[in-house]
């Protein structure tokens, strides 16, 4: 029995290494493909400047001026700055194809061409492209800013450890730096267009009679998730107080109550709403609201003994056939919490 023991300990401290080793390892190969492909910032004299780029991307240095990122301090260093921050040192990149043009405009087609087909040459002058990287590679090339001191930075705190990174999702699949078709935050697509793309199973709730106002843009998925990763489930939004992010909104809901209705403190909202759309009103799980209730006050006896979870069973002189009590919050109607009635009446 004591060998099991130190056989259990060994495999979890192992496990435990293996899984540190694995995260460290996730942060480095963003920076290793710009260094590869760009020079990188141990080689600063590789930085030259982006203002060669517009010779040859004309059209993604037009719409780039139009960008925040156009707008970052000059006084940050060279490797942060436009073109190069992302793609890393043109230095190469510029030379090699300065040498081809040069040969061609002195007759020496074949010396050019020799080049340009010299496949060790070419790749070493190759910038670091988004694109071709992958998710961890160029979600690491963005978090070298935002995951710092600038801007909204506390947004992407968490990004690494949100379920969008851990499912492969890049910040290049909603962000474009170069064409995006909404200037603010550089989306791809504005919301909630962008999320239903891999979402179709919300987008379908949006369309229900009761929902939420996304469709409309009354709001946004942004408003209740923070898509950059949090310490909720499903990236849920808190709000100052630390409540869940409906009460945002519906405040009047928060509390805190002299009475509170336990589930919600305990289960959240979604206890008994369902958050993006539904077929009933008030986007209740139920279409009868005495059902809803009865989840937890059923009339099972010993129901509500303590430690079961559930509350306490009907009186006896509520009878739920009948039409004059059958819905619980005419009488109830402060279900949400109360400071006078420890009933919510």
């Amino acid at each position: 029995m004591k060998n099991i023991k130190i056989i259990v300990i060994i495999m979890f401290v192992m496990g435990l290494v293996g899984t540190i080793a694995s995260l460290r390892a996730s942060r480095v190969p963003a920076m290793t493909a710009v260094e590869a492909a760009g020079g990188g910032a141990s080689d600063p004299e590789k930085y030259i400047g982006s203002e060669s780029c517009a010779e040859c991307h004309a059209a993604e240095s037009s719409f780039y001026q139009l960008t925040a990122h156009n707008r970052l301090d000059e006084k940050l260093p060279k490797e942060r700055q436009r073109c190069e921050a992302c793609h890393g040192g043109a230095g190469d990149h510029v030379g090699y194809y300065k040498e081809v043009d040069r040969l061609f405009k002195e007759g020496k087609d074949a010396d050019a061409t020799a080049l340009v087909n010299d496949e060790k040459k070419a790749a070493a002058a190759k910038m670091a492209s988004i694109d071709k990287m992958g998710a961890i590679e160029s979600s690491n090339v963005c978090l070298k800013c935002h995951e710092g001191t600038q801007g909204r930075s506390d947004e992407r705190f968490n990004y690494r450890r949100s379920e969008h990174f851990r499912q492969g999702v890049s910040c290049a699949d909603c962000h474009s730096s170069h064409a995006p078709k909404r200037l603010e935050f550089l989306l791809r697509e504005k919301e909630p267009e962008s999320c239903y793309r891999c979402h179709a199973e919300q987008k379908a709730s949006f369309a229900k009679p009761f929902h939420h106002k996304v469709p409309e843009g009354g709001m946004k998925c942004s408003d209740c998730h923070n898509h950059h990763g949090g310490f909720m489930p499903r990236n849920m939004r808190t709000s100052v107080t630390g409540d869940m992010a409906c009460v945002k909104c519906h405040a009047d809901k928060q509390g805190p109550f002299v009475y509170e209705h336990a589930p919600i403190k305990v289960e959240g909202c979604q206890v008994c709403h369902t958050p993006h759309g539904s077929t009933n009103p008030k986007l209740l799980t139920r279409n009868v609201v005495r059902m809803l209730c009865l989840e937890c006050h059923s009339n099972t006896p010993g129901a509500e003994v303590e430690g079961a979870g559930l509350g306490p069973t009907t009186p006896s002189f509520h009878d739920i056939n009948s039409p004059r009590i059958a819905n619980c919050t005419t009488c109830h109607f402060e279900i949400h919490g109360s400071n006078k009635d420890r009933f919510f009446r």
